[in-house]
């Protein structure tokens, strides 16, 4: 899958064109100026026809600054953006436009997509359609997962190797993209394995919050000391000297307390439940409030439906990790509720048989001798409440220990399956290997980096790292080390046939030293990998003036920007 042309239309007018061609293009300025001339834009309007929400063409991830007039000019619904692409030898027509629709009450923005003639309304339905021509997911990794691996226009995660998502993105989550990118024959196993482990480390956050400090056996050990103290109360009461007419009144009252004190106990689960969710859901609102501008898109994606003009910009889709929270955070939402309902009509029933217990007392509190009774059956109701609430928690445990037990089985055959598939991953990752090695071998000379990829010995858990890595150091090195990271991935697609993208887009460049960036262009060149890459003429200083010149596919300057407004 290649890229061939894209178009800026303004109504039938092409404003703007760019012909892609095998090896480098080259995107940038004609005069001394090379800042705010539309570089990335190019590259940002390129990733809107491969599905991102577009708002990152008007809204600088950046500098977080919004430019008004490109914002009116994209979304006059005078504009299309039309990216010409060859997937698998098939010719493909994207065509995307964005309008700012005025309604009663607010302003939204309405999308419009075109697959070779295929209308689709909303970017949901627009990346359900096209994830499969591409070769993504659209949940497990999710879309944008993939898609970034050869997008690389985000300044935070530009020097990425390995890890070329946000900081937030889990250790996990990386295993299951890049077992889907080197096609493992186990990856759904693999993602259930993930999904899996995420249950079994949310019972052992359980247990660990219900126990608050202490060990199982303190709330054992406090069960068989508050069982004592029942039992002593118990045989007081056995002893107590009633006369007969107040002995009906008496196990009436006694009843009324097991019950009051059955109540309580519920009551106290409940708020324990309702405790215990009231956390969680902070925890999840936490890991959500402390992502940066990329993982805010996992909530805009379902948001924007509710509230189509949320002030801030957001870039595209968050992964299946951050989708995950959103949903769990919903379900506990659902579960609190429900908790709380039961503990009003709980605090009800409560009320009422405290009511009728006061009636009682008062029937049979006729001499002055019976509120030495009254005492021990306060102290029984207090003890009853007491265990309730450690019987509660002991029992809670013993759930969540039983359930980490049912995962771990199932996780370690899961594992043990998936080992009959390793031979078969590895093979792909040396494919892959063989040229990351070429690659950076020509940037570093004394080194070069590869994907090393097994299984723990212990758990058979599957592991992905970095050889080399650390080694990788000094201005620049890190970012030409992920430009050949991703070229490399680019081959690799190419020499196994694989459906992935067989180009990839390279913005914020200019922390990369220019001899190394010069090295990489003419491997991309002589390799034939489809490189797209917004850069500063002057970080271009170790190329030959022809060679800039046969391979820039677009000058831009002060007086022509990108949409030439």
């Amino acid at each position: 899958m290649q890229l061939i042309k894209l178009q800026v239309l303004v109504g039938k007018l092409v404003r703007r064109e760019i012909k892609f061609q095998d090896g480098i293009n080259i995107i940038t300025n004609s005069e001394a100026s090379g800042n705010h001339i539309g570089k990335s834009t190019a590259l940002r309007v390129i990733n809107f026809c491969l599905g991102s929400d577009g708002e990152n063409i008007w809204n600088d991830p950046d500098s977080r600054t919004t430019s008004d007039s490109i914002k009116k000019f994209v979304t006059s619904g005078n504009v299309t953006f039309v990216l010409y692409m060859n997937i698998s030898g098939t010719p493909y027509c994207i065509k995307r436009r964005i309008i700012e629709a005025h309604q009663k009450t607010r302003t939204v923005l309405k999308r419009y997509s075109w697959i070779n003639g295929n209308e689709y309304d909303t970017n949901d339905k627009f990346q359900e359609a096209l994830a499969p021509l591409l070769g993504f997911s659209i949940e497990s990794p999710t879309y944008s997962a993939i898609k970034n691996r050869f997008v690389r226009i985000d300044k935070t995660t530009s020097h990425g190797t390995y890890r070329y998502l946000n900081v937030h993105t889990s250790d996990a989550s990386y295993i299951s993209y890049y077992s889907y990118i080197f096609g493992f024959a186990g990856h759904s196993e693999l993602s259930r394995e993930i999904q899996l482990s995420k249950e079994k480390k949310e019972s052992e956050s359980r247990i660990a919050m219900l126990l608050n400090g202490k060990t199982e056996q303190d709330y054992k050990d406090k069960l068989k000391s508050i069982d004592d103290d029942i039992e002593i109360l118990n045989q007081k009461e056995d002893a107590y000297d009633f006369k007969d007419a107040q002995n009906e009144g008496i196990t009436r009252l006694k009843h009324q307390r097991k019950l009051i004190a059955q109540v309580t106990s519920e009551i106290a689960r409940l708020e324990i439940r309702m405790n215990y969710a009231r956390r969680t859901i902070a925890n999840y609102a936490s890991k959500q409030s402390d992502l940066d501008v990329n993982m805010i898109e996992a909530i805009y994606a379902e948001a924007k439906s509710l509230v189509p003009n949320l002030s801030k910009s957001l870039e595209e889709v968050i992964n299946f990790h951050d989708l995950v929270i959103r949903k769990k955070s919903e379900y506990v939402n659902q579960q609190l509720a429900e908790y709380t309902l039961d503990r009003e009509s709980k605090q009800a029933e409560l009320e009422a048989l405290l009511r009728e217990e006061k009636s009682l007392i008062k029937a049979i509190f006729t001499e002055s001798h019976l509120g030495g009774f009254i005492v021990i059956e306060k102290e029984l109701q207090d003890k009853r409440e007491e265990r309730g609430r450690a019987s509660m928690i002991v029992d809670e445990i013993a759930s969540e220990a039983r359930k980490i037990k049912k995962l771990e089985l199932i996780i370690t055959k899961l594992r043990q399956n998936n080992q009959a598939h390793m031979s078969q991953l590895k093979t792909n990752v040396d494919v892959f290997n063989k040229e990351c090695k070429e690659y950076t071998r020509a940037l570093f000379k004394s080194f070069a980096l590869s994907i090393n990829v097994d299984t723990n010995s212990a758990t058979n858990e599957l592991e992905f790292s970095i050889v080399n890595q650390e080694k990788v150091a000094g201005d620049g090195a890190p970012r030409a080390a992920a430009l050949a990271f991703d070229m490399a991935f680019v081959e690799y697609v190419k020499n196994v046939k694989e459906k992935l993208p067989q180009f990839t887009l390279q913005d914020h460049l200019e922390a990369a030293d220019p001899d190394k960036i010069a090295t990489l262009a003419r491997i991309a060149n002589k390799k034939k990998i489809q490189v797209v890459m917004a850069i500063l003429s002057d970080k271009l200083q170790s190329l030959d003036q022809k060679f800039i010149d046969d391979n820039t596919v677009l000058w831009l300057k002060q007086s022509d920007k990108f949409f030439k407004i």
